[in-house]
């Protein structure tokens, strides 16, 4: 066989691999330190929940959902206060009538729903992830996702996005749990545009699924958001009109790009070297490269068999690329967490052990809290030197090391199957 040939048949889908269950150890080991890692995060929240569980965000949203009830803008004037850039409607139309129901809400059932609610849809997610891996969809795998989900608790970006009430885990969730589904599924597609009509930036999901040639999947997703995107001009025509006529590409909105929470590619440009003139398409120019380069390895992965990988690196490029990401927007780093404690489990799995380890350190929040340390994450490190520039982007760079790494495997695993497959033909 040719090395062309085989090339062409790594590009080719693989079968679905057969379900597994759950390994009895790997259950009650996860259940135990889950379980110990929840009751640690209870214990902090109950200890300083005006810290831990403030909901400041979720308490925005509310806001939002009562301009709808009320008829009010949610885009023309910020939802707190009334400076330019701080506490901006964001989101596209459709997710504010998604709002609507917590106007209702307020105080403690406000924090239940807040609370109770993401770790529920946190749970969810780590469910998907392990279907995605290749696990039996059986009871077993429903209650492992929970203490999973108390394990994911320690990574800083889902402790942010539980203590703001953020919907960053609903959307990591829902794509999961939309792409998890068979190939087969004539619904695969619609929560990918659910999610990207909620917020625009899994729209790159759609990409994922037309490089996967996924197209039914991608076209249904396409038309899901389509859908929002109706629903919004139905019901709120003015807030509509007004996103997506330029709001929606208005980062100003957000806030000034060299804020030290913007965690991503555009922050750190701006932060080290500006934005103004060349520096502008420089960043445009990184962005679109870092974007392909992750669609062309997720869809070698995908046609592995590594699905999870795949979606993993999409939502981690997605965060790394967007204007603006603060640091609850790197949730994806629970689910990579999920993937590492899976490869951890083959044998020899050296790499994976130090991937994981590495990972943690630089997502994990958790633990320096534990210490006391006064920083609860490596990205707020005092400057040291011009180290900074690493350890305060760490999420970025880690992001372009996990490409760089995956992408040297694929190569390594490429050129091995040409040699056998040379081997396997010689007269030897």
């Amino acid at each position: 066989m040719s090395s062309s040939a085989v090339e062409a048949l790594a590009d080719a889908p693989v079968p679905p691999p057969q379900r597994r269950p759950i390994p009895w150890p790997v259950f009650w080991v996860a259940s135990v330190l889950g379980l110990v890692a929840a009751a640690e995060y209870l214990k902090e929240v109950l200890a300083d929940r005006g810290a831990l569980m403030h909901l400041t965000d979720l308490s925005v949203y509310r806001i939002a959902g009562m301009r709808v009830l009320d008829g009010i803008s949610v885009y023309d004037t910020p939802l707190y206060g009334h400076t330019r850039g701080v506490w901006e409607f964001v989101y596209a139309p459709f997710s504010a009538l998604l709002f609507a129901p917590l106007a209702k809400l307020d105080g403690d059932p406000l924090t239940y729903v807040g609370a109770i609610g993401n770790f529920a849809i946190l749970a969810l997610g780590v469910w998907a992830a392990l279907a995605m891996l290749g696990y039996r969809r059986d009871l077993r795998l429903v209650v492992v996702s929970l203490p999973v989900a108390g394990l994911l608790l320690w990574i800083e970006p889902i402790r942010q996005t539980m203590g703001f009430g953020q919907v960053n885990i609903l959307l990591m969730s829902i794509v999961l749990v939309d792409l998890a589904l068979p190939d087969s599924s004539r619904v695969k597609g619609v929560l990918t545009g659910i999610a990207a009509g909620i917020k625009l930036t899994p729209v790159f999901f759609v990409l994922y699924l037309l490089f996967t040639r996924r197209y039914r999947a991608a076209a249904v997703s396409v038309g899901s958001l389509a859908a929002t995107v109706v629903i919004g001009f139905l019901v709120l025509p003015h807030d509509s009109a007004t996103f997506w006529s330029g709001a929606f590409a208005d980062p100003t909105r957000v806030g000034v790009p060299e804020n030290p929470d913007n965690e991503s590619l555009r922050g750190l440009f701006a932060r080290s070297i500006g934005l103004v003139g060349g520096t502008q398409l420089l960043w445009l120019a990184a962005a679109a490269v870092i974007a392909l380069a992750c669609l062309l390895l997720a869809r070698r992965l995908s046609f592995a068999g590594e699905e999870l990988l795949a979606v993993v690196l999409c939502g981690l490029t997605t965060t790394a690329v967007s204007p603006y990401s603060w640091v609850h927007h790197w949730v994806w780093l629970g689910a990579l967490i999920i993937y590492l404690l899976h490869a951890s489990l083959r044998p020899w799995a050296v790499g994976s052990w130090i991937s994981l380890v590495l990972v943690f350190v630089v997502a994990s929040g958790g633990v320096l809290m534990l210490f006391d340390y006064p920083e609860s994450s490596i990205l707020f490190f005092p400057s040291w030197g011009h180290l900074g520039v690493v350890y305060h982007n760490a999420y970025i760079w880690l992001t372009v090391v996990i490409l760089l790494v995956v992408a040297i495997a694929q190569a390594v695993r490429r050129q091995d199957a040409v040699v056998t497959s040379e081997g396997v033909r010689s007269p030897h």
